[in-house]
């Protein structure tokens, strides 16, 4: 199937039009006429990646955070972005980023959060690219904690609030959330990513319930949305098997 193929349905499943102004989502490297039978899915473009694209025969990498995202002005092959275009390029292996737009389509990554919480009735925000839902029946914060660790496999998060605050109202934001936090005050809990010391501090004066459970975690439980997409296209894929994120907690 020639690359374009692939492109037109990705973009129909997350429409560009919902890419945030500052975003590079889109082609990142290749050409839309490439023939491609085979597919490595990730969040990122990481030397483990590339090479785990390469043993597997891989023509293409569809990653969730743009592989290009500021501007280039030059591509020296001994920097790390040159080198992996470079491998790229060399095993003509292609690269596409779904960015802000899979985080706002239906079905992309805020809904698959709402979803495997057990949330209703959430919909898109007109000012935000959140989600905000509700539970059927409420349950204590620190059970809403709990439930977080269950649903993406995590050893431990950090919060603020009260752990025996009643839980009904939740907004949910995968990745890097923390700035938008004065736009979750209208529900009990908030989930994101990851948030800075004083958003913290923010969400707490305004009696928001906050959680981070990790920008990767709160993102790649969306991946297998990506691979079911490009399945239903007869093209075999590889979901992101050696990579898992920039840091570790020990």
């Amino acid at each position: 199937m020639k690359l374009d193929e692939i492109i037109k349905v990705l973009e129909a499943y997350a429409p560009t039009h919902l890419c945030e102004s500052w975003d590079n989502s889109g082609l990142m490297l290749g050409s839309r006429t490439q023939d491609i039978k085979k597919c490595y899915v990730s969040l990122d473009v990481t030397d483990s990646v590339i090479n785990c694209a390469i043993e597997n025969q891989c023509e293409l990498i569809v990653t969730h955070h743009p592989f290009l995202m500021e501007g280039l002005k030059s591509i020296d092959l001994d920097t790390p972005k040159g080198a992996r275009i470079a491998k790229l390029l060399k095993h003509n292996i292609a690269v596409y980023s779904m960015h802000t737009n899979f985080d706002s389509c239906i079905g992309g990554v805020n809904d698959v959060l709402c979803e495997r919480l057990g949330l209703t009735d959430y919909q898109p925000e007109e000012q935000s690219i959140c989600r905000k839902g509700s539970f059927p029946d409420a349950m204590k914060f620190r059970d809403f904690i709990s439930l977080i660790k269950d649903v993406l496999q995590v050893s431990y998060v950090n919060y603020t609030g009260d752990l025996n605050k009643t839980i009904k109202t939740v907004a949910v934001l995968g990745g890097s959330g923390g700035s938008l936090i004065h736009d979750m005050t209208d529900c009990d809990a908030y989930l994101t990513g990851e948030a800075k010391y004083h958003e913290f501090q923010q969400a707490e004066d305004a009696g928001l319930c906050m959680v981070t459970a990790g920008h990767f975690e709160t993102e790649a439980i969306s991946l297998d949305k990506i691979r079911q997409l490009l399945s239903q296209l007869n093209l075999e894929v590889v979901l992101q098997e050696t990579y898992r994120g920039f840091y570790r907690i020990i």
